[in-house]
């Protein structure tokens, strides 16, 4: 009995000490996030990851060995936030059409919220080009980006609300291409870019929608 008591609490030791060394790997790939948006990719350093943070390099260097990991790290975290959408359902019931919108409202909420990610996002992209773990992790990101839009504008078809004749992979790739271009024009007026954003989401509707199909 008493050693099943002191495994119990040995595993319940374990596990805190996991959960803080999640926490502090959470912690240290925020800041990095940071530090990147403020100074971009050359101007990156590790031991100003471990300053703000209050550590020594060595603790730093524990949870992630290298300034690659670590750049790694960001994109996992960025990766990982991209996956869900920030727009907020306003219907029970929702068309294609209504997904599509979704998407560029999506893009517009991480504008006004935040738009470092897309500062970060460009230089990383920059550094895949040369990174091939990098690239490999962008590829994967942009091919279940695809993916996505693809089935999107197939049930659109299926639904009557698209044109039967669409290019369904041709065109979801042309929204990407659309919608990765905005985030360039991150420093824009926010007016500047609602406009923008508006006029890339009305053309769309145009050139997917169906005569007649219901709105």
């Amino acid at each position: 009995m008493f050693g099943a008591i002191l495994i119990q609490r040995l595993d319940s030791v374990a596990r805190t000490q996991r959960m803080r060394q999640r926490d502090r790997k959470t912690e240290l790939v925020e800041i990095a996030y940071r530090l990147i948006a403020q100074n971009g990719l050359e101007g990156f350093r590790i031991r100003q990851v471990a300053a703000e943070a209050g550590i020594d390099n060595g603790t730093l260097h524990y949870h992630f060995p290298s300034k690659e990991a670590l750049i790694h790290g960001v994109v996992d975290y960025l990766i990982e936030d991209l996956q869900n959408n920030r727009a907020v359902w306003d219907v029970a019931e929702h068309t294609a059409l209504d997904e599509l919108r979704r998407e560029f409202e999506d893009i517009r909420l991480r504008l006004r919220r935040t738009p470092e990610q897309f500062i970060v996002l460009s230089d990383l992209a920059v550094r895949s080009w040369r990174d091939p773990v990098v690239a490999k992790i962008f590829r994967r990101l942009d091919d279940g980006w695809h993916v996505h839009l693809v089935q999107l504008l197939e049930r659109g078809i299926r639904q009557g609300i698209f044109r039967k004749n669409l290019n369904a992979p041709l065109c979801a790739r042309a929204i990407m291409v659309a919608l990765r271009g905005i985030g360039y024009q991150v420093r824009l007026p926010r007016r500047k870019v609602d406009e923008l954003l508006s006029e890339l989401a009305a053309q769309t509707e145009h050139w997917v929608t169906a005569e007649n199909a219901p709105q």
